[in-house]
């Protein structure tokens, strides 16, 4: 004998199949097709688990011509890994006196794996840092080195010494006035 399991869905609002199930049943209810596409879209959004969401109602949805509305928010992907794994998609069918309108959402969760994320290995990057400052401590060292390697001679220490710093200040280049009469 079959049995079904049930089981409750955690967070409906992220859920494409019931986004569209509501959605369709707005729909059938005669609520306007522009303010229940955005309503659903914002209570996706405000959910707080997507980056994304996208609707398409798809029919005879105003005139006897048929059309195709789309509603979207944040951002989707199109393509490669994260279009396959990390868009939830739900398909409804709506059916009113002008025909069949068919209604597409997809979700693109917030917890998606994209490849343009970058991961700095911390350790690797203070290991090159320490490399750095070990590079340049060691020309610093090799500036002092050869500054103490020139040794300057007893004449020029003396100098050094008798110059009285007072007195360079005063010195100028300029004869004195009084020493040329």
């Amino acid at each position: 004998m079959p049995q079904i399991e049930v089981e409750e869905v955690s967070n409906p609002d992220l859920n494409a199949q019931i986004m569209a199930e509501r959605l369709a049943y707005s729909l059938d209810r005669g609520r306007h097709y522009r303010r229940a596409g955005y309503y659903i879209l914002r209570k996706i959004m405000d959910s707080g688990g997507a980056l994304g969401a996208e609707i398409r109602i798809s029919g005879k949805v105003t005139s006897q011509r048929a059309r195709t509305q789309i509603f979207r928010a944040g951002t989707m992907t199109k393509s490669g890994f994260p279009a396959q794994e990390g868009v939830d998609k739900g398909v409804a069918q709506c059916i009113q006196k002008s025909g069949v309108l068919g209604i597409i959402v997809k979700i693109f969760h917030a917890d998606t794996k994209m490849g343009d994320e970058i991961k700095i290995k911390e350790e690797l990057l203070n290991q090159a840092q320490a490399e750095a400052e070990a590079k340049i401590a060691k020309t610093r060292a090799e500036y002092v080195i050869e500054e103490e390697e020139t040794v300057k001679s007893e004449e020029d220490r003396q100098l050094i010494d008798e110059v009285d710093e007072e007195a360079i200040s005063e010195i100028s280049l300029a004869p004195d006035k009084n020493n040329d009469k």
